[in-house]
C-alpha cells in the first residue's frame, strides 16, 4: 500500500500513537495499514486486533479494503466494529448475567432506533410526560454521563430520559447508550473483564477518537491498565462536533496522556478539496502548520460563493443545480448540508415535487419506520438493478425485519439458508413487477407473498407476518396525507432510497461527517441556527465553528454558502464573516 512520509511514519510506530489528521487526509488509508501490519505481527498467536469506528458506513469501507489486501484468513484476526458492537460482543453477550439491573439478567435485545419498538416506548414517554411531538426525533441523541445520569438534547428532560430506559429495561431492551454504560459498569465491577479483552487484543485502534465520550474512554482506559494492548487513535480536535453525546476534544488529550501515546504525528496534506475551499477553511480554523491541498481537485477553479437569496429552494434550483451541471458534476456526488434536519425535510419535499431525485430527510413519501419499508426499497434496488454487493443491503435488512416482527436476533439470515429465502423473495418480487410496476400494488402483494415465504422458511409467525400487510397500509396512508399521487409512483422510486448513489444527498452537517461529495451546498446558515440560539458557553461557541468548518470540508470542488430571506430574523452567521468567498445578493 502507498503511503505519504507523514503516514507511513504513524504506521510503523511500535507503540501508542494518537495520529492528528486533518480532513481528507487519507486517515482511512492509514487505519488500514495500520491494521495489515498489526495482523501481520500476530499472525500464528492466540492474540486479536480491533477496529472501533463511529459508523457502520466506516466499519464497511474499512472491511471492504481490508477484503481487497489482506492475505486469505486473515480476515478473522480483526475485527472492525462500532463501540456499541466491541462491547456488546466482548462484555455484554457473555457476562449479562452479572448485570445489576435484575430485569436484564436473563438476556436482553436490542431497541434500535430504526425498530417500532423503540419508537413506540418514546412515544409513550412523550405523551406521560407532556413533551412536544418532536422530541420522538431527538431520543437518538440521548447519552449517559459515568454515574449513568442522562446527557439530554433539547426538548427531552432528564426524568423522561430516566423513564425511557426504565421502561426499555423493563421489558428487556437496550438502546446504545445503555450499552456502554452497562459495559463500563460491568468493567468496573469485574476487573477480569477488562483483564480478558487485554489479554484478547494485541492492538485496539480508535477512528474519529475526538468523537469518544467519557463513557467510551474510560472503558479503553480499564482496557490500557492491564498493558497488554497496544492503541492507535486517529482524529482531529478541529472536527469534534457531538458536545451533545457527552464527546469533548480534551478527553483525547487525557487519554493519551495516560497511556503515555507520541503525539506529534499529523497529517496536513487535504487529497480532497480544492486549494480554494482549503483557504476558506483555514480562514475559520487555522492550523500549524497549515493544512495544504494536494488532491485531484487541489487546482479546481471555482471560488467559494455566498448567495443571499429568497428561499432556500430558489437557491438550491437557480443557483446549485445548474452549477452542477455546467461543471458536469452528477447529482449523486453533490450534496445540501443544514445545521439541523428541520429546514431540510420542507427542501426535500419541494426539490422531489420538482423532479429531483433525493435522499434524506422528508425525501421519502412515507415514514422509513415502517416496518416493510427499509426492506421493500432493498428489494426493488435490485430488482432496477442488479448487483452483487445488494445482496448483504438486503440481508441485513431482513435481519432487521425480522428482528421487528418477533422482536430476536435471528443469526440464520447470514447463511446459506438465508440466502435462499432472499433469492425467492427477489424472484417473487420480478414477478410481481412483471404484473404492474405501480409501487402501491407491488407493497400490497409483496406484503403479502413475502410473509407467506417468510412463515414457510419458520422465520416468522403468521400473525407476525400480518404485521407486513398492516406496514404497507400505514406507508400508502402516509403517501395520501402528504397528498403524494399514488398512482404514479412506481418500483423505481421505491429502489431509489436504497440507491443514493443517483440521488441528490440532503444531510445534517452532523450526518455528512466522515462523506465527502463534489459539490456542497451549506443552507441555513444564519444566527439562531449556527452557532444555535441556546448556546450559553464558549464552548459551545467553538463547537459551532467547528461544525461549519465540517460542513465546509466536504466539498471537493464547488462550495456553496447560503443565507436566505424566508424570515425576517435571518442575519448571515457569523462564521462567514471569516470567508473569502463572493457574496452575490439576488433581488427582492
Amino acid at each position: 500500500m502507498i503511503l505519504t512520509c507523514e503516514q507511513r511514519a504513524a504506521v510503523d510506530h511500535d507503540s501508542h500513537v494518537f495520529l492528528n489528521a486533518c480532513p481528507g487526509s487519507g486517515k482511512t488509508r492509514a487505519i488500514v495499514a495500520k491494521l495489515l501490519r498489526c495482523v501481520g505481527d500476530i499472525r500464528g498467536t492466540s492474540r486479536r486486533v480491533a477496529c472501533i469506528t463511529y459508523t457502520n458506513a466506516a466499519v464497511h469501507e474499512i472491511e471492504h479494503r481490508m477484503r481487497q489486501l489482506c492475505q486469505n484468513g486473515d480476515e478473522d484476526l480483526c475485527e472492525v466494529c462500532t463501540i456499541h458492537t466491541f462491547c456488546l460482543n466482548n462484555v455484554l453477550r457473555n457476562f449479562f448475567w452479572r448485570l445489576p439491573c435484575e430485569s436484564l439478567r436473563s438476556g436482553f435485545q436490542i431497541a434500535s432506533p430504526d425498530s417500532d419498538f423503540y419508537s413506540q416506548t418514546a412515544v409513550e414517554v412523550i405523551e406521560s410526560h407532556g413533551l412536544a411531538s418532536r422530541a420522538l426525533e431527538r431520543f437518538e441523541s440521548l447519552n449517559r454521563n459515568l454515574d449513568g445520569s442522562p446527557i439530554c438534547p433539547e426538548t427531552i428532560t432528564p426524568a423522561a430520559a430516566l423513564d425511557f430506559w426504565d421502561r426499555l429495561a423493563t421489558r428487556g431492551f437496550l438502546d446504545f447508550p445503555s450499552i456502554v454504560y452497562w459495559t463500563y459498569e460491568l468493567i468496573c465491577r469485574h476487573k477480569s473483564i477488562a483483564h480478558g479483552i487485554a489479554s484478547r487484543y494485541a492492538w485496539i485502534l480508535v477512528d474519529e477518537f475526538q468523537d469518544t465520550s467519557e463513557l467510551q474512554v474510560e472503558i479503553l482506559t480499564e482496557i490500557s491498565k492491564w498493558r497488554r494492548t497496544l492503541f492507535f487513535a486517529v482524529g482531529d480536535p478541529f472536527q469534534s462536533i457531538y458536545g451533545f453525546s457527552g464527546a469533548r476534544p480534551e478527553l483525547m488529550d487525557e487519554f493519551c496522556r495516560r497511556i503515555g501515546a507520541r503525539t506529534d504525528f499529523k497529517l496536513l496534506a487535504n487529497f480532497r478539496s480544492s486549494t480554494r475551499i482549503i483557504e476558506d477553511a483555514e480562514r475559520v480554523l487555522a492550523r500549524t502548520p497549515p493544512m495544504k491541498a494536494h488532491g485531484p481537485s487541489a487546482g479546481h477553479v471555482f471560488d467559494p460563493v455566498h448567495v443571499d437569496v429568497e428561499t432556500r429552494f430558489l437557491g438550491i434550483t437557480e443557483f446549485f443545480l445548474p452549477s452542477i451541471e455546467e461543471f458536469k458534476i452528477p447529482q449523486g456526488r453533490a450534496a445540501i448540508l443544514a445545521p439541523t434536519w428541520y429546514t431540510l425535510v420542507p427542501l426535500a419535499r419541494q426539490l422531489r415535487e420538482y423532479g429531483v431525485p433525493v435522499v434524506g430527510p422528508g425525501a421519502r413519501p412515507y415514514k422509513s419506520t415502517r416496518v416493510f419499508a427499509r426492506f421493500a426499497e432493498q428489494i426493488c434496488a435490485y430488482i432496477e438493478r442488479p448487483r452483487p454487493e445488494r445482496i448483504q443491503e438486503i440481508e441485513k435488512e431482513l435481519f432487521i425485519l425480522i428482528a421487528n416482527l418477533d422482536g430476536k436476533a435471528n443469526y440464520s439470515i447470514f447463511s446459506y439458508e438465508g440466502r435462499r429465502v432472499i433469492f425467492e423473495l427477489i424472484r417473487f418480487g420480478r414477478e410481481l413487477r412483471i404484473q404492474s410496476e405501480a409501487a402501491v400494488h407491488w407493497l400490497e402483494s409483496a406484503s403479502v407473498r413475502f410473509g407467506e415465504i417468510l412463515c414457510r422458511f419458520g422465520l416468522t409467525t403468521g400473525a407476525q407476518a400480518m404485521i407486513l400487510q398492516e406496514s404497507v397500509t400505514l406507508m400508502v396512508g402516509d403517501m395520501e396525507k402528504r397528498n403524494i399521487d399514488t398512482a404514479n409512483v412506481g418500483l423505481s422510486d421505491l429502489g431509489m432510497f436504497a440507491c443514493p448513489e443517483a440521488n441528490l444527498k440532503l444531510l445534517t452537517i452532523h450526518a455528512a461527517k466522515g462523506r465527502e461529495f463534489d459539490a456542497v451546498a451549506l443552507i441555513d446558515l444564519h444566527e439562531g441556527r449556527i452557532p444555535d440560539y441556546r448556546i450559553a458557553f464558549q464552548e459551545e461557541l467553538e463547537e459551532s465553528r467547528r461544525l461549519f468548518y465540517v460542513g465546509m470540508t466536504r466539498a471537493r470542488k464547488l462550495l456553496f454558502y447560503f443565507t436566505d430571506r424566508s424570515d425576517s430574523r435571518n442575519r448571515p452567521t457569523r462564521f462567514l464573516a471569516k470567508v473569502n468567498a463572493k457574496v452575490f445578493t439576488t433581488a427582492e
